[in-house]
């Protein structure tokens, strides 16, 4: 019998990964820690007890994810989550894309890796992801970063000065980031500013509307709706998307490819 002081180490190292994911299985908590499913659900009953987790549809929640919310994370934080699946997806999304071709590209991580995966083309980027200005790019891109007000925590620029900007460009595809994806809600995010943001570059793009996001962010409700799926042409996402919530966007038109 493991001892108590074990038990209260492992329920320590559940609250640790639950705040961190936000949202995760019974399931994936007994493969992490390498211990049955049962005493997952028997520590989990002591941590909702004690309000240390939530509880939800078989998970263990993190009380900042309640309600089905997705609390902002930064930048630095998030361009270190799911990088193997972001850098797949990225690559995918890459093959997309054409010579001589004008991009808009929002903020955010999986955006970031887009960039960093675009070697071969000859493109022109205009984002307001603010980050992108130290990234190592391609000298076949030219990237245009639009001003505005500066946001640290998700290193984006947002505001009128920006939207103002973009209202006067038609690009050939916009490439987007997104906290969740909800069949519905539709796209949502963390940050308010960004969803006008978005919703611009949604407007104003004569082609596709392309949405990288891996299988995390699946089913995930964010504070603010972004777009609704209607606006939206293709899912890149990877292997571990459930195939029903994958058949759900492709019944609404959605193309999902799997990276």
């Amino acid at each position: 019998m493991a001892s108590n002081a074990s038990v209260l180490r492992r329920q320590a190292q559940i609250v640790e990964i639950v705040n961190k994911r936000g949202i995760i299985s019974v399931e994936e908590l007994s493969e992490a820690l390498e211990v049955a499913a049962i005493t997952i659900r028997r520590d989990l009953d002591k941590l909702v007890t004690a309000g240390s987790v939530l509880r939800r549809h078989g998970s263990a929640v993190s009380l900042t994810y309640q309600n089905g919310l997705s609390p902002e994370k930064k930048l630095v934080e998030k361009d270190v989550l799911y990088m193997e699946e972001k850098m797949r997806i990225a690559q995918k999304a890459c093959s997309l894309i054409g010579d001589d071709e004008i991009l808009f590209m929002n903020s955010g991580s999986t955006t970031l890796c887009f960039l960093r995966a675009l070697k071969d083309k000859r493109v022109k980027i205009i984002t307001n992801n603010a980050a992108a200005i130290t990234e190592k790019y391609s000298p076949l891109i030219e990237l245009l970063v639009l001003g505005g007000e500066y946001r640290e925590q998700s290193q984006s620029l947002v505001g009128e000065f920006a939207l103002d900007s973009i209202r006067k460009i038609y690009s050939d595809h916009t490439i987007l980031g997104t906290n969740g994806i909800s069949l519905e809600k539709g796209l949502t995010t963390s940050v308010f500013q960004e969803c006008s943001i978005n919703e611009a570059m949604i407007e104003h793009t004569h082609g596709k509307v392309i949405v990288l996001a891996d299988s995390s962010k699946m089913g995930k409700i964010a504070n603010f709706v972004s777009s609704p799926l209607s606006k939206i042409d293709i899912v890149i996402t990877d292997k571990h998307c459930p195939e029903a919530f994958k058949s759900s966007l492709e019944a609404l038109g959605i193309e999902v490819i799997l990276a």
